[in-house]
This record gives structure tokens, sequence and C-alpha cells, in this order.
């Protein structure tokens, strides 16, 4: 009881607010045999505490002890470190309720450790094993040891459960099947199972028998008719254990044959009938018979189309159908499409007759008859029919003329079934036979009409048809001439047609287009003369005649007419201006046919001959240059003049500024210098063309530009163009930079800072080209360059710290200055409690102890602002928070936070936790009461 009483007594004196502890065990519930570990989840330190098993103490520790309770069990281990419980080969008497007791915090975790004994033993068996479907049951048994069990069954992979014919008893271990069917045999096992373990017994079997049941017959082929001769297997089967056995009867009477299956070979229609099958099972000792009927019909051997008479047009006829075999129906087709009776065709002696009233064309075609019974089909090979007709449209065609020499071919031609005869005939007489008539070598004698006439053998029919043939000499040797004459412009010319034949027409053509006459153009002696009066450059051209009779036509090669003419528009191209030592071309160009012949002269001299003239310029080359055209045949001239000016090219542009620097809103000046004629300058910027605006203005000759005032905006590459009229040169781009600043100086960097720190200014200019920098501290310099890093501060060194920029071409400086203050910073920040141990419903305070000067203080609690409430309140500088009623809801971490003009000092945490002085004594009597128990250690451990 002491131990028990040593528990209470720490739980009622030492705690002070409860904080959540759990127990994790390595595992629950347990086997027996098996070690346990039960965990602590927090790692807050427990200063007292307690592990207690039901109602026993296990071990209690305090600050540096650890000793054994009076329920402590051999190998139970404690680990200090952690507050791990571990349990050694447990046994059924470790299940119970495991508490740990925390007192100082206060804390207390309970859990329940589950120790079971694990399934052994399993036996399992049943009742008997072979049976008979639906009249017998069977009862299956299970048993095992272990705590605590559950048993249940599977019949191969799915649990049984009770019901209909299945029945559990004695919690599961008994299993009964009432009725057994084929489907039960199993394999069946028992599966027990407890918390920590599981079994499963061996399989076990049932042998059922069953049948015979679902007796099938089938035949093979499957048809509801068969052909006669077909060879019919006819199979039976049924459900069954053991296998059934059969035997077979026809038409109710025993056959002799047993087995499940029977053929039927060279089958005749006489062994149509029913075939009865009978199975039976020697363990059930049930049978079950079953019949099917078989039909035989014997098959059509073959089928016919036969004509009666020959079909002619107009004429009536009759096709007939001859079938081998029994027949049912009898169908006619044309080009495989059934036909209908109508009023041009009938069907007579059960459909085996198909009758033609009147024959037309349109009854040609492939003729069948299909014939069939139950068991056959047969269509008859086409029987093509062809109605004979004609001669009708006889035609004769063959040459209307033909030229002398030559021979004509003549055809004839009928529609008629069969072919027709045919027959030639001139001037009343028979000159061939056969539908193509070739005659001998024409003259002009042979001229006449040939008649043919076509004959049809089978419908006694004739028909005749004529063609006129006219012979002609043909035209030959066709040529265009022009005598002796010279077709020169503004003069009469003629052309001749010259050719041989029986001529009926000439016509001209120009270009391949028939000609007419018009005012200039006019035909004669039977249009074989062109007359031109006169001729024009629109004669020139392709020229021919073609001469043509009935039977043919010829054309002359082409005759080309080209009007001689000129010379005339005498032209010279060529340059006005020349470069004095560069060559020089002209060009002389004249309308004239044949080509003219040309002439150079240089101011009245003749210098060259052909179209071209080339030459190079010196000093003495300029002058008049005259160009002259002659044609031979006409005997005119013509000619034409140009004056040519020498000018020296120009050479080596170049833009210099002189030893000027161009500085933003000053005078500056570009200069243009060339070698050569120069006839004008242009200046350009970035590849524009410059003009005088406001700012800018150029010499009177253009090889000076000034800036009046240069900007920033005349930055850019600057070049001039010289030319005159013979060369043009531009110069290399001058890159024009205009030097400004220094601008808008700048420092940036802190205007406070701590003592003992370092402080870093940059100083910035706009400025071309860059500044040069120098730094100054109450007009004492202290570095050059844009950044100055300043030594650890002191408080002398607040002030103006000043930056000065200078840019050594403009000969401009700027500056510009920051003011910085240095303070004292703050040391430290501590918060303290007015006592050691904050009991709830009392004033508690807690003082912000700041060292250096600061400007605010504030409080945070768990990181977020403390502000004033009912029972917290502030000092007027907020160095004192005080708790006029302290409660656990007031537990928390507490910080202060000093500012001064350049950042927050926030102190370390103060954890407040709250204690109860009503759950026993105060703190400081567990305090004196630890101190006492530790003299009474060994009096503790003997009453433990």
């Amino acid at each position: 009881m002491g131990h028990t009483l040593l528990t209470l007594f720490f739980t009622l004196m030492c705690t002070s607010g409860l904080y959540a502890v759990f127990l994790v065990p390595s595992q629950n519930p347990v086997a027996v045999g098996s070690n346990v570990t039960i965990s602590v989840n927090d790692t807050q330190p427990i200063l007292f505490g307690l592990w207690l098993f039901e109602s026993s103490t296990l071990f209690v520790w305090y600050p540096g002890e650890v000793f054994t309770g009076s329920g402590h069990q051999n190998g139970t281990e404690f680990d200090i470190s952690t507050y791990q419980l571990t349990l050694p080969s447990v046994t059924l008497k470790n299940s119970g309720l495991y508490a740990l007791d925390a007192l100082r915090p206060k804390a207390r975790a309970v859990i329940t450790l589950d120790v079971q004994e694990p399934v052994s033993n399993l036996t399992a068996f049943v009742s008997m094993t072979t049976l008979v479907e639906l009249n017998d049951t069977v009862t299956f048994t299970c048993s095992a040891s272990g705590t605590p069990l559950w048993f249940s069954w599977q019949n191969g992979s799915s649990t049984v459960t009770a019901g209909g014919r299945v029945e559990l008893r004695n919690g599961g271990r008994d299993f009964i099947i009432n009725g057994v069917m084929r489907y039960d045999e199993g394999p069946f096992k028992c599966l027990v199972a407890n918390n920590i373990s599981k079994r499963e017994s061996h399989q076990m079997n049932l042998n059922i028998s069953y049948g015979p049941s679902n007796l099938r017959v089938t035949a093979s082929p499957e048809k509801s008719v068969y052909i006669a001769g077909l060879v019919i297997s006819l199979s039976c089967s049924a459900d069954s254990k053991p296998t059934a056995t059969f035997y077979w009867m026809y038409n109710g009477n025993p056959l002799n044959v047993y087995g499940p299956s029977y053929d039927l070979s060279d089958t005749t229609q006489n062994r149509t009938g029913e075939y009865t099958c009978v199975a039976q099972n020697a363990v059930t000792l049930r049978h079950v018979a079953v019949t099917k009927k078989i039909d035989i019909l014997d098959p059509i051997s073959a089928v016919a189309v036969n004509p009666a008479g020959s079909p002619v047009e107009g004429m009536a006829f009759n096709l007939n159908c001859n079938v081998v075999g029994p027949v049912n129906s009898i169908h006619w087709m044309k080009n495989g499409i059934y036909l209908d009776a109508d009023n041009m065709i009938t069907f007579s002696n059960d459909n085996s007759t198909l009758r033609f009233n009147r024959l037309t064309l349109s009854d040609d075609g492939p003729y069948q008859c299909a014939a069939s019974n139950a068991v056959s089909n047969m269509t008859s090979l086409a029987y093509n029919l062809m109605v004979n007709y004609g001669p009708n449209n006889t035609a004769a065609s063959g040459s209307k003329v033909a030229a002398v020499g030559s021979s004509a071919t003549f055809s004839c031609s009928s529609d008629s079934r069969p072919q027709s005869q045919y027959s030639w005939y001139f001037s009343g007489l028979k000159v061939k036979n056969g539908s193509v008539y070739v005659t001998t070598p024409l003259s002009k004698n042979d001229s006449g009409q040939y008649t043919c006439m076509a004959f049809n053998s089978i419908t006694g029919r004739s028909s005749n048809a004529s063609v006129t043939l006219t012979v002609y000499a043909p035209v030959i040797g066709v040529m265009v001439n022009m005598d002796n004459q010279q077709p020169i412009f503004n003069q009469p010319f003629t052309l001749t047609c010259t050719v041989s034949g029986d001529v009926q027409h000439i016509q001209w053509m120009k270009n391949g287009v028939n000609l007419n006459h018009d005012n200039r153009i006019n035909f004669t002696n039977n249009d074989s003369v062109l007359n031109f009066n006169p001729l024009t450059l629109s004669d020139n051209g392709q020229y021919q005649c073609e001469a043509s009779n009935a039977i043919n036509n010829m054309t002359s090669l082409a005759f080309d007419l080209k009007v001689i003419y000129g010379p005339w528009n005498t032209t010279i191209s060529g340059p006005t201006v020349g470069a004095i030592g560069h060559n020089v071309t002209f060009h002389c160009s004249a309308n004239s046919h044949p080509p003219s012949q040309y002439s150079w002269f240089l101011n009245s001299s003749k210098v060259g001959e052909g179209p071209v003239y080339t030459r190079a310029l010196s000093p003495d080359s300029g002058g008049r240059y005259t160009c002259m055209a002659s044609n031979n045949i006409t005997g005119h001239s013509s000619n034409a003049s140009l004056e040519l000016t020498l000018r020296y090219p120009i050479s080596h542009v170049i833009v210099n500024a002189g030893n000027q620097h161009p500085v933003f809103n000053q005078l500056f000046t570009l200069t243009c210098t060339t070698n050569g004629d120069v006839e004008h300058i242009q200046w350009m910027k970035n590849g524009m063309f410059l003009h005088p605006h406001n700012g800018i203005t150029f010499s009177n000759n253009n090889s000076t530009m000034s800036f009046q005032n240069i900007n920033l905006s005349d930055d850019g590459y600057y070049q001039c163009e010289a030319s005159n009229a013979v060369s043009l040169m531009t110069s290399l781009a001058y890159d024009l930079m205009v030097n400004y600043g220094p601008w808008n100086t700048t420092v940036e960097g802190p205007i406070m800072a701590e003592m003992g720190s370092n402080v870093t200014f940059n100083c910035t200019a706009i400025s071309r080209p860059h500044s040069q920098y120098s730094w100054f501290h109450n007009s004492l310099k202290v570095g050059d360059g844009p950044v100055h890093v300043t030594a650890a501060l002191s408080l002398n060194s607040s002030g103006h710290y000043t930056c000065m920029a200078f840019n050594n071409i403009t000969g401009r400086s700027s500056n510009a200055s920051l003011a910085l203050t240095v303070i004292e910073p703050i040391a430290t920040v501590d918060v303290i409690p007015d006592r050691t141990i904050p009991l709830a419903s009392q004033i508690f305070h807690l003082t912000c102890n700041v060292k250096g000067p600061y400007d605010t203080l504030h409080w945070l609690r768990n990181n977020q602002n403390l502000h004033p409430s009912d029972r917290v309140t502030f000092s007027a500088d907020n160095a004192v928070v005080t708790f006029k009623t302290l409660q656990t809801a007031d537990d928390g971490r507490y910080q202060c936070v000093a500012s001064n003009a350049l950042r927050q000092h926030v102190s370390h945490p103060y954890d407040l936790a709250v204690i109860y002085p009503n759950a026993a004594v105060s703190v400081q009597a567990c305090v004196m009461l630890t101190a006492l128990l530790a003299l009474l250690l060994p009096v503790l451990e003997e009453w433990l």
C-alpha cells in the first residue's frame, strides 16, 4: 500500500497543468514469449514520474535517481533518457493496464496490453466423402487451441456462409451441407484465427455421384433435311458421375448399338425416322432418354435449257427446262434476274416452259432455269438467246472523190443477225462480192455510181445503198517566186504562185493567216498573182500560196518577204561628260534593212567605224562626236552627233574635326576635304541626308557643317558625299559622341548607423566620358572612386559625406552630399519575472530590462503582438507587463522588443507555465519534500 500512497502523494502535491503524453507499444496485441517495448511520444523532460501496471508500481524516478517498485517483474527494463518500458518474453499474466504518471510537468498516459496464445493443434475431419447427389448429408468438424479463436470455412477460394442447404454450428466449428449437390465437391478447408495468428487445415474433397441429366443428342452435320448418301453422325451426351452408359433405338426399336455415338452411312430416303438415345447411371440407378427426327431426301442431278425452233424477230418462241430428280419449284432468270409473266412472256407446265409471244431484239440475253427441292438446288447453264433480224439500215460508204491512178475503197454495212451477204454493182454490172470493194487504179472514166446489195439468208430479206465517185488529177509543184524584182519600200512589187494539176482554187496566206484584197493589195490571173502597190514595212512576213481541188491541196514553202528601207532615225547613245583617264564608249543605231554601215567623226575628223566606238580619254578628247549611217542598196545615209565634256574624277573624301572636342552646348565644326572637280557636297547622319535646320548650318559650297550649340541628339555617324558628273565618293563615317556632364550627381547610402558598424556610400553622375569621383567628410577628403566604405563608426563619424564628380574633357564638376547620424546601439534585451513560481490567481509582473538607448518597447506572446486587456496591463513606458490574476490561458512564450531608429532588438523568450496552488501544496514545498525523500531513500526502498 505504501507505493500507492507515494504515487497519490506525488500526484496531488507536485503538479501544475496537464500536457499531452501518448504511449506507443511496439506491438499490441502480442504473442506469448514476445518482447514488447512501450515508448513515450513526447520528448519534454519528466522530472518526477512513475510507471504502473494495474495497481502496482514498476518504477519511480526523480532527477538523478530511479527506484524499482513492488510490481517489478524479472527482466522488465526502464530507460530514464527516453522513459521507455521494455517487457521481455511476455506471458498471459502481462496482459493489463500500463500507466505512466508524470508529476512535473503533470501528465498521465495509459495503454492496455493484450497478450494472447497463437492458434495451435488445429484438426479437421469430414463425416463421409462418397455421396449421392440430393440423397446424402455431410458434416465437417474443426477444433484448435489458442486465445481467443474465430472459425470459418472455405470452399475453394470462396468463404462459406450459412443459408439454404448450409448450416454453421458451435461457433463455426461444425459445417453441415444438407442434400449435397454436384457442385459441393470442394476443396474445403477450416480457417482458425485470433488477433496474433492464423492457421488453416488440410484440404478435404467430396466424391459426389449424380445424373444422368441434361441429356442431349446432336447430329453432325446438323440439318433439318439430309441429302441422300450423306454420312450422318449422331452423338449423345449427359452430365453424369460416374460416366453414363448409352444405347440406341430406331422408331422405338432397339438397334443393338451401344455407346455415345451412332453413324448412319449410305443414307437413302427410306432411313428417315426417329432415333432415340438412352443414358443410365450404375450408381444413382437413374436413366433418361431423348429422341431426334432425321429426314433424308434425294438431290436434283441435272438441269438444262433447250430451245424449241429458231428465234426470229416478230415470231413466237419457246424455251424448255429439263430437270433430272425430284422438283419442288422451277424459276426462270435472264441476266441473273428472276423473270415474271407479262404480256410478252408466259410460263406453262409448272414453269418448265418459257413462251415468248412475239420476239423482239430486247429479248436477247442469257436465260437460265433454277430447280430446287429441300436438300438441293441446281441452276442450268445459260442459254444465250439471240433473235435473228434484218437486214436493216443498209448503208454504203467510201470516197466520193479520188485521184487518177489511185484506188477507191467502198464499204457496206447493215443491221442483221446473222450477218448479211453483200454484192457490189457499177453501171448495172456486178463487180464484187463482200462488204468491202477496192477498185483497180482509177481513170477519169471510172467516175459514177457504185451500189451495194445486202441479203439475210435466215429472214430472206434484202436491202441496197449507193455512193457516187468523181476522179481528179492531183495538185503538185506549188511554189511562190518574185522573178527579178527587189522589194524596196514605197515601190510596186509582185509575187506569183506556180502550180501543176486540176486547180480549183488558190489561196494566199501571210504568217499562216489567209490574205484578202484591200486598197494596196489585189489578186490577178485566177488569184495566182499577188500585187503590192506600193510596199510598206507592214508587208514584211512569210508568204505562202495554197492550191487545191476536191481530192487534195498543197501549200508552198514560205517566201520570206523583207522590205528594203533606210537608214532612218539615226541616234547616238553615250555619256555627255567623261572622266579624264577613263574609257568612253558610244553606240550608234539606225533603222535600216539591210543593216547600215557606220562611220565616226570627232570635230569633222574620221576616228572609227562600226556601230560601237570606244576610246581612252585625255584632256584633248573633248568635242563633238558624229556617227554617219548608210544603206548601199537604197543609196541613202543619215547622221547624228553628241557633245562630250571632260572632268577630273573625285578621290580622297574625308571628314575631320581638327583639334576640337564636341562639348555639349558649344560650337563644333566638321569639314569635308576632297580631291578632284567637285560639283556638289552632301552631308549624311546615320546614312540619312542632312539639310540645314535649327542649330546646324553649312558653308556656301557645303564643305563645312557647323553645330551652333551641339546637343546629345547630335550623336551619330557623319559622312560627306562629294560628286561631279563622272564620279561620286562617300567618306568613312566620323563617330560623333558629344561630351557632357557631370549632371545629376547623387549619393546613395544610409542616413543613420550604429556605432561599430561600417557604412557604404555609392556616388553616380551622368557624364561622357565617365566622371572621376572624390569623397569628403565635413570638407576633409577621405577617398576616391564611385564607392566609399567607412571604417568602424564612432559618434565622431556623424556629419556630411560629400561626393564630387569631375569630367576632365568638359572641365566641369558637380557634387552631392548625404548627412549621416551615428547612434549608440542597444546592447541587450531581457525579460525578468518578479518571481520564480507563477501561481494561478495571483498578480504577476514581467519586466523588460534594456541596456542601451532605445525609442520604443512592445511585447510579443507566441510571436504575436501582445495587447492590454481587463487582466493584462502595461506600464506607461511599456517596460512592465502586469497580470492581475494569472490563469492557465496566460501560458505561452513571451518576448520584449526594444526599437531604436535603426532596427528592433528582440529578447530571449520567457516560457510562462501557470501553476495551480490548490492541486496540493506549493511547488516550493514539493521541492523541499524532494530533498527529504533523498534522505529517506533506503527506507523507501525497503517499504516499496
